[in-house]
């Protein structure tokens, strides 16, 4: 599928105060799925493909019964496999915690279902971790399958004025101000070996699970989108770092859910609203966050009768729409 990454291919400078990472580190994988669609297998037998691999927790928001059939079947055959039916869509963050809850890996790896990569990305990305020994959270390079990176996969801390900045592409009238930069990292010069960032996508994340279990997990109150933004931010919060592994492409698959735009973009704004309020309340006035969240429900408004029209979601709607501030992970939740 994909050429495989050797260990220990990585440009950084060597730590010799770096935690250890041996051969014997194992990985526990948690992917949440909502009728994903074919690509799921792809992601499935990459994820098979990684040495380190302890276990692999499927958690099924959502499937056909022959997808649930032929995963239960694939459980038999591999005791790496492991399938959580919550018996309802939970939505992405608390699934993601459901799933951590059962891993006994040493690190967690947070893997959307549309995502494909090749063997050698779980060594090459704990050996990120392995020289750097602040690194808390360490991201992949999303990209195209025609290897263009996509939008998303860094991004700097999302605020409400960025959000803003983002939405309305003001940084086009300003492009050299310090005050109108982009939430989005991808249009600026890229990244092919390990750097420190601000945010990485939760579509593929790697966390030690000493780390994750302290940070109480995932906001389950996050259903939907913004998870990964307030994940890295309680990161740093914390005294950690969050590092892209530009050395590392993880293929994103795109427009590969049976998902309703609408709910897609409602949950989308109801967390977005939610985020700016439990971190911004205590420096941003109070009616400026109002006003920003009546903004959010505005634009949802006005797009409606096109997301009603437009059918199922799109994972590549975010490249096509420059005012939409927040990464697709649809297929996962909806």
């Amino acid at each position: 599928m994909h050429g495989q990454i050797p260990r220990g291919a990585i440009h950084s400078h060597v730590r010799t105060d770096s935690r250890t990472v041996t051969d014997s580190t194992t990985v526990s994988v948690v992917t949440v799925t909502y009728y994903t669609g074919p690509v799921f297998w792809t992601c499935i037998a990459s994820i098979l493909a990684q040495s380190e691999l302890l276990e692999l927790i499927v958690v099924v928001n959502g499937a056909d019964q022959d997808v649930r059939a032929q995963l239960a079947n694939m459980a038999e055959r591999d005791p790496r496999i492991r399938i959580v039916n919550p018996g309802r869509n939970v939505g992405f963050a608390p699934g993601c915690n459901l799933g951590a809850q059962l891993a006994r890996g040493d690190y967690l790896a947070f893997i959307n279902p549309d995502c494909s990569f090749a063997p050698g990305t779980f060594g090459a990305v704990l050996d990120i971790f392995d020289q750097q020994p602040n690194a808390w959270i360490v991201g992949g390079r999303l990209q195209h399958p025609d290897g263009r990176e996509q939008r998303g996969g860094r991004r700097a801390f999302l605020t409400p004025w960025r959000g803003f900045v983002e939405m309305t592409r003001l940084d086009l009238l300003f492009p050299k101000h310090p005050h109108f930069k982009r939430h989005h990292l991808f249009d600026e010069p890229p990244l092919l070996e390990p750097a420190r960032v601000p945010v990485v996508s939760g579509a593929f994340m790697m966390i030690p699970r000493a780390y994750f279990e302290r940070l109480d997990g995932m906001d389950s109150n996050l259903f939907l989108h913004v998870d990964d933004s307030d994940l890295c931010l309680r990161v740093h919060l914390q005294g950690g770092e969050v590092w892209y592994a530009g050395n590392v492409p993880i293929f994103h698959h795109c427009s590969t859910s049976r998902a309703s735009r609408f709910f897609v973009e409602w949950h989308k704004t109801r967390s977005g609203c939610y985020y700016f309020r439990k971190h911004f309340r205590g420096s941003y006035p109070t009616w400026s966050l109002h006003l920003f969240s009546v903004f959010l429900w505005m634009r949802l408004l006005i797009l409606a009768p096109k997301f009603l029209l437009f059918g199922p979601a799109r994972n590549d709607a975010v490249e096509a729409a420059p005012h939409e501030p927040i990464s697709a992970r649809d297929h996962a939740t909806v």
